[in-house]
């Protein structure tokens, strides 16, 4: 027993050597990114700086008048902005908006996870749901959770190809040639990244202009 004992002590520091010998540097310049341990950033509610519950979110709310939408997240009609007004014109369903808001948001989440509720039942609810309805109810998901749910809720009438087109420096002028390259190659979508978050506005503009 002692003699394998000693035969396994010995195996097992050979393989780690062998392993520490054929290790790459860059495998340790993985390890120690920070985007990798998840110290990237640090959400900063106050600052405006979160994903979810940001101090200035506005609570979900609506009001219905006459068959239209009077109020949307404590946002009068006559205030609305052209993407509120979009929303409120063509998203919001009168007659279900009422009912639709007063589900938990919590109950919500969980009929996204749930298998057994079907997607039609979360379409219809969903045309009555405002933004930070939508919002407050993802929010109470997992990043898993939210994969079930995008998987779930997004269906497609035929599969379709994703491009990524993305560059280290946010180069628009490159973002649009790959974009254009990419149609060209045949892929239904586009998606891109970026490192600095404000260049954003640039990237989708690129992916735009070229595809």
């Amino acid at each position: 027993m002692a003699q394998w004992t000693m035969k396994a002590e010995r195996d097992q520091k050979a393989m780690g050597q062998s392993y520490d010998t054929n290790r790459w540097k860059r495998v340790d310049d993985w390890d120690a990114r920070t985007l990798r341990l998840d110290r990237f950033a640090v959400e900063d509610p106050e600052n405006g700086f979160s994903a979810f519950r940001g101090s200035a979110d506005p609570s979900p709310s609506v009001g219905i008048k006459a068959g239209k939408v009077a109020s949307m997240d404590g946002v009068a009609s006559e205030d609305f902005d052209l993407i509120d007004a979009f929303i409120a014109t063509y998203h919001v369903d009168p007659e279900i908006a009422e009912e639709a808001m007063a589900i938990p948001s919590e109950q919500l989440a969980r009929m996204l996870v749930d298998m057994n509720v079907p997607r039609t039942d979360l379409t219809r609810l969903a045309r009555g749901l405002t933004p930070a309805k939508l919002a407050e109810a993802v929010a109470q998901l997992n990043a898993m959770e939210i994969a079930f749910a995008y998987s779930k809720m997004r269906a497609r009438q035929s599969p379709g190809n994703q491009a990524h087109v993305t560059n280290a420096k946010d180069d628009p002028l490159q973002l649009a040639a790959d974009a254009a390259i990419a149609v060209a190659l045949g892929f239904d979508e586009i998606e891109t990244t970026m490192r600095v978050a404000r260049n954003s506005w640039s990237n989708a503009l690129a992916c735009c202009v070229g595809s």
